[in-house]
């Protein structure tokens, strides 16, 4: 059986959200600290908005989110898997097996979204166990920092963008430990989980790996803090739009899924449809109360046919479905 945060939602379906304002999405990089800030305040204010209207979709648009960081993260370390190979590599393995180094970004990330909020302290030694990162004096060091910043007065972005300024520092010196990919993603975790605790959000998003990791390069990890804090508060502009891109498209696929729904009779429909509103993708082998394996092929086959549901890998066997 599945068990997952949102599998009991209703898979009623509101309207898709509107398009992200065109006046408020970041083109260029801001020339100010100032212009970051204020490009950061307005996507994320969209974003929080989105967040706290919880829609059914909420649980697959996190863990895309996660496969957009994990991708972001393998990209950081010169490693070439795309979000299909990470796909592969977690859901095809069987219980046990070992997902890979690109794997393990993955599963460091879904930890992140997995938990609520004021679980993050169980979440991180998950993640950093799965990156092979030592609970030493660095990790608690940058924890130490995460809290520091969660607790302090700063606003929101700051904080986040703070945290991840002093954990990376502890996690990366001279680019050294457990290299600097493990560092950084734990760092950019912690900034997300503390932008999640200052806006009071129910689950973290995973958005600063991808804005920052995808377009890294290695000059740019000694900026002085005060360029750092506008590449991070840029980026947090950048990904929060990109975040509300992915619900309305979400929402769009969602509401097609809703509307096909009457049509099915297959025995644990209901339920199968509200796996696939929870998590990015899933097999047929995927275990869903009151379906077969061949039973559940056949309904995501059904799904396809109908327009509501994609297959992922374009292949004939081993095949994942979603959104």
């Amino acid at each position: 059986m599945l068990a997952r945060a949102d599998s009991s939602k209703s898979a009623g379906v509101s309207a898709p959200a509107a398009a992200f304002p065109a006046w408020a999405r970041a083109k260029n990089p801001p020339e100010s600290e100032a212009e970051a800030a204020f490009l950061a305040g307005a996507a994320l204010s969209r974003l929080d908005a989105l967040v706290r209207e919880d829609p059914p979709w909420a649980g697959v648009w996190r863990r895309r989110l996660a496969l957009s960081a994990a991708a972001a993260s393998v990209l950081r370390i010169g490693r070439s898997e795309d979000e299909a190979a990470l796909r592969d590599a977690f859901h095809l393995r069987r219980a046990g097996d070992d997902p890979g180094p690109a794997g393990r970004r993955l599963l460091a990330w879904r930890e992140l979204v997995a938990r609520s909020t004021g679980q993050w302290r169980s979440a991180i030694a998950v993640a950093a166990e799965a990156l092979s990162i030592p609970c030493d004096e660095a990790l608690q060091a940058a924890i130490e920092a995460a809290e520091a910043c969660a607790a302090g007065p700063r606003l929101a972005p700051f904080a986040a963008a703070r945290a991840y300024q002093l954990a990376r520092r502890a996690l990366t010196p001279g680019a050294g430990r457990n290299g600097a990919g493990e560092g950084e993603l734990i760092a950019a975790w912690l900034a997300d989980s503390v932008l999640a605790q200052k806006l009071k959000w129910p689950f973290a998003l995973p958005l600063l790996a991808t804005a920052l990791f995808s377009r890294a390069r290695r000059r740019e990890s000694d900026l002085a803090d005060g360029a750092e804090m506008t590449r991070v508060l840029f980026g947090y502009a950048r990904a929060a739009a990109q975040a509300c891109d992915l619900s309305a498209e979400l929402g769009r696929r969602a509401k097609k899924l809703h509307e096909v729904a009457p049509k099915l009779r297959a025995k644990g429909a209901g339920t199968a449809l509200g796996a696939l509103l929870d998590d990015d993708s899933l097999s047929a082998a995927t275990e869903i109360g009151g379906l077969s394996e061949r039973g559940a092929r056949r309904l995501f086959e059904r799904l396809v046919a109908l327009g509501a549901l994609r297959e992922l890998t374009g292949r004939a066997t081993f095949r994942l479905y979603g959104l």
